[in-house]
């Protein structure tokens, strides 16, 4: 026990540091914050092209004195020199930043803490300024400026993380209660950050994409629910990201004022501050008619609330180190729990489900930005819903030998936490897909959602034999999402489709109930083989098989299709026939974990198929 306490004061003991490398540390922030202050201040003036050359101003080292007649353009002197302004202080802040790092090598080599993000800032500096000349040459487009703003803000947050370290002493919790609170802190805290930031940079790509003023009204768009234009749906969708990102941000806030530490309740209370004056400034911000002054101040703020966030990670991540060894966060972990509860592998089947009712939709390849939002946002909502099957479920997973290790289960991920983390990865999803897609697919995911979660988790998995057959309906919807997303209809190939995994579901569910019945009974799931026996389920998979082959065939009709997908699937069902047939003929386990098997992959080639012969028209 002693060691690790060692450890944890050598970790933190940082007293060899000298007073000055902390000011010329402090004097680095200063000047990073204003440097951020003033490029708001040269998107609010449109002043990004003042220079439009680069490293010089019009070939010189001091831009001119007067407006300037450029291809064609005049470009009035105020905006030559806001522009001439910021790359001038971009140079000048440059400077402490390779100071500290040459420093760090220099004199506190031994430091990991100072030199390793000291050694990031440079490389994020030397990324930043390349980024920079691109920025201009380029003529300002949205990704790339946000792009930059997003390595200013990482370098401040670098920077930050070192000051607060260098500033702060750490003493060891003893108080239980608050040492349990610790780790919830330290998760929401990382969550709280990431929201801080996506609101930062949704809204600078706002910005930077011409919608910032596009809705004159708050907190409606020009008085009305729906927007009439496509910039609008990019403000009102940064809007809802601040809503969603205002409720995670909050909650590391009350953890804190909970905690009742200072040096965790300033910080929080820093965060609480700057939440609140963001959204009274956007909000004043359309009633101002935007004024650039209200414009810059809500940039400000918003960056502002980012490295408060930071702040606030990185001192209860301090608290944590320094107290218990042992009980050290591990992110990587944390990642991996939330990734196990979204249960991946079932999302990419109903991604490629997704995929191919946008395909035989389009009878080729949609737009590539509309696939991203559908395989985007449709993963966010299956992830969700899993992460809230994992919540409801956790009384029959503690039994079962096959979930009992999942995150909610294992006691990994709190019940409220992963049911948090599902309604908000709907909710980012349903916006998504409401204002980059259309309300139908918005709807249908949303929908799939629901029923997966009430009807079949909360109901039928527990109360019926025909649990998966009914309940299975929520996953053969994607096709039809899918569909709905590129025609913005729901058309016959795409009910096809559904009706396919809608009797693909339970031969492929009921082999694996066959292999893990005991579980199953132990946790009191009414599953067919449980309630009726095998013999009965080996005849319901025998006939569902054969309305699925059936089903497949008659696709063929459907005029998307060619000769291609009829050949392929005719050669998939005669097997899985075949091996429907072994089941039903013998009492093996190895008969059903091989139809089990193969049945994942006849779902995954036979959508391939259809993919292939409507997009190339075989």
């Amino acid at each position: 026990m002693t060691t690790e306490k060692n450890n944890y004061t050598n970790l933190f003991d940082l007293s060899g540091v000298g007073s000055g490398f902390k000011t010329i540390l402090l004097i680095t922030l200063c000047l990073l914050f204003a440097l951020i202050t003033l490029g708001g201040i040269v998107r609010v003036t449109d002043s990004g092209l003042g220079c439009p050359d680069w490293p010089l101003c019009y070939g010189q080292f001091i831009p001119p004195l007067e407006d300037v007649n450029y291809a064609g353009e005049l470009i009035e002197v105020h905006k030559i020199w806001i522009e001439w302004s910021h790359r001038t202080l971009a140079a000048i802040t440059g400077f402490p930043i390779l100071l500290v790092t040459i420093l760090a090598w220099w004199k506190y080599r031994k430091f990991s803490l100072i030199t390793v993000p000291a050694t990031v800032a440079l490389i994020l500096l030397i990324f930043q300024v390349v980024l920079g000349a691109i920025t201009v040459l380029r003529e300002l487009p949205p990704e790339i400026v946000t792009t930059h703003l997003s390595t200013a803000q990482f370098i401040f947050a670098t920077l930050l993380f070192m000051y607060v370290i260098l500033t702060n002493k750490i003493q060891p919790l003893k108080d239980k209660l608050i040492i349990d609170k610790i780790p919830n802190l330290l998760r929401w805290s990382i969550i709280g950050a990431a929201s801080s930031f996506i609101i930062l940079i949704s809204g600078s790509y706002v910005v930077g994409a011409g919608a910032g003023t596009s809705c004159p009204n708050w907190p409606l768009c020009d008085n009305t629910l729906l927007p009439q234009l496509n910039i609008q749906w990019l403000h009102m969708f940064h809007r809802v990201v601040v809503v969603v990102g205002t409720i995670t941000i909050a909650i590391p806030v009350i953890y804190a004022y909970k905690i009742n530490i200072p040096k965790i309740t300033f910080p929080g209370l820093l965060v609480g501050t700057f939440l609140l004056a963001q959204i009274f400034i956007g909000a004043l911000n359309p009633a101002s008619g935007f004024h650039p002054v209200f414009r810059v101040l809500h940039l400000s703020l918003a960056s502002a609330l980012w490295l408060a966030s930071m702040y606030l990670l990185t001192i209860t991540w301090m608290y944590q180190k320094q107290t218990n060894l042992k009980s050290e966060f591990n992110l990587i972990q944390l990642l991996s729990d939330y990734f196990e509860l979204s249960k991946p592998l079932i999302i990419l089947l109903l991604l490629l489900s997704a995929l191919t009712g946008m395909i035989i939709a389009e009878q080729g390849l949609p737009q590539i930005h509309l696939i991203a939002t559908v395989l985007v946002a449709g993963a966010l909502a299956s992830a969700g819903a899993n992460a809230i099957n994992n919540f409801m479920d956790r009384d029959i997973d503690t039994v079962m030998s096959r979930t009992k290790s999942r995150p909610v289960a294992g006691s990994r991920v709190s019940p409220t936490n992963a049911l948090i983390f599902g309604i908000v990865l709907n909710v980012i999803s349903f916006v998504a897909f409401w204002t980059i897609v259309n309300l139908l697919s918005a709807l249908l995911t949303l929908g799939a959602t629901l029923f997966y979660v009430f009807i079949y988790t909360l109901w039928l998995k527990r109360t019926s034999t025909q649990n998966i057959v009914i309940g299975g309906a929520a996953g053969a919807l994607p096709p039809i999402i899918g569909w709905a997303a590129v025609q913005g209809s729901i058309g016959l190939p795409s009910l096809y489709l559904f009706a396919i995994i809608f009797f693909w579901t339970p031969p492929h569910f009921w082999a694996l109930s066959i292999l893990l019945e005991k579980d199953y009974a132990n946790a009191n799931i009414p599953m067919l083989n449980v309630v009726m026996g095998i013999e009965e389920t080996r005849k319901f998979i025998m006939m569902h098989s054969i309305i699925l082959v059936a089903l497949t065939i008659l696709f063929y009709t459907v005029p998307q299709l060619g000769l291609f997908y009829l050949v392929s699937a005719l050669i998939l069902d005669v097997y899985f026939l075949y091996l429907g047939i072994k089941l039903w003929q013998s009492q093996d386990h190895l008969s059903a974990r091989k139809l089990y098997l193969y049945s994942l992959l006849y779902l995954m080639l036979l959508l391939i198929a259809v993919m292939i012969s409507s997009g190339f028209g075989i």
